[in-house]
């Protein structure tokens, strides 16, 4: 070969192995015509199994509450963090990726998955893989409806579950969290419509109202009724319309059902153990965690009448409140008593979501 093509050469070789190098930085796409999913990462492509730590998070929707985040990243242990979503983009890889370096814990790579077809993706080989080789997992929002197509009773559920029980950390937020308790409301029957408060406290059988039960298995999600953007869209009535249901529906008994509701840009962080924290963003507005525990089942809880059901036991925690769901006792929160007659509540602070921080 002569000198100069020789160096050429080189020089071809060079650029090539940069432009390689620099590829593992940035986001790449990878989608198929016959993939049932679409596939965005950052980070190495090459998996990294590392030792994780089990942590689970309820985030309530809208902006993402940082130290949430930071928490999974840190039990991920740079790891391989997947994000699944129904619809949406892959903003979360940039910003969790990021987040991962800033704090010193830098993640092996960050992936979302955009869910195109939910009834094959749920089969779908590689889409498995991708949570069987994940050391973090999170649900994005969107709706719950979607995600309950999507796993339920799928092998992609069944690894899903197994990767829990082996210890990762997994959360998700808005409708993410809610399909992470024993009982989902899942809005199939809904369609497009939204359920709010008085039509549910009206009705409890409303066409509107359908569940799930018994889809994610994690180490503290027994007996749990999940509600998020709570305060924001004053979701308390419906939250309490599910707890009913779940009693009237044999699901719970009058003294087991319970309940875990989130307001904007707070989160419940939960460990192995059961013991809980909050933490919330910055700047944010009547951030707050509701946990609710019924004593008894409802009086009225049919189809066609106003709901009425008694000594509901609320718990509010605020910012860095504790609360432990093994025992089901909290700290640094504030405690209040609800009754629905006839479809209205009533507190026992004289307000629904309880007031300030004691």
């Amino acid at each position: 070969m002569k000198k100069a093509e020789r160096k050429k050469s080189i020089k071809k070789q060079v650029i090539t192995c940069a432009v390689l190098a620099a590829s593992l930085l940035l986001p790449i796409s990878t989608s198929a015509a016959s993939a049932p999913y679409t596939l965005y990462q950052v980070g190495s492509t090459a998996d990294k199994a590392t030792s994780t730590s089990f942590g689970q998070v309820y985030m309530g929707g809208s902006t993402d509450v940082d130290e949430a985040f930071k928490w999974m990243i840190q039990k991920a242990n740079g790891g391989d963090f997947l994000v699944i979503r129904a619809t949406g983009t892959d903003a979360y890889n940039s910003y969790i990726y990021d987040l991962a370096k800033s704090i010193g814990k830098p993640l092996n790579s960050v992936s979302t998955i955009v869910v195109d077809d939910l009834i094959r993706a749920g089969s779908d080989s590689s889409l498995i893989d991708k949570i069987n080789k994940a050391e973090g997992i999170f649900f994005a929002g969107g709706n719950q409806a979607d995600y309950v197509d999507f796993l339920k009773g799928s092998p992609a559920l069944t690894a899903l579950n197994n990767r829990i029980n082996q210890g990762i950390p997994f959360g998700g937020t808005s409708a993410g969290t809610m399909i992470q308790g024993d009982h989902v409301y899942d809005s199939i029957s809904a369609g497009s419509t939204t359920l709010d408060s008085k039509t549910a406290l009206n009705n409890p059988y409303s066409s509107l109202i359908s569940f799930t039960d018994y889809l994610i298995q994690t180490p503290h999600n027994n007996n749990i009724q999940t509600d998020t953007h709570f305060e924001q869209r004053d979701r308390m009535g419906r939250f309490l319309t599910f707890l009913a249901r779940n009693i009237q529906d044999g699901e719970e008994t009058g003294t087991s059902a319970k309940g875990i509701a989130v307001n904007e840009q707070s989160a419940l962080l939960v460990e192995k153990d059961g013991s809980a924290k909050v933490v919330t963003q910055p700047g944010s507005t009547n951030a707050a965690v509701y946990l609710a525990k019924t004593s008894k089942a409802p009086t009225t809880c049919i189809s066609g009448q106003p709901l009425t059901f008694d000594n509901i036991s609320i718990y509010k925690l605020f910012n860095g409140s504790t609360f432990n769901l093994s025992t089901w006792t909290g700290s640094g929160g504030l405690a209040y008593t609800l009754n629905v007659n006839g479809g209205v509540i009533t507190s026992s602070t004289g307000k629904v979501y309880g007031g300030n921080q004691p």
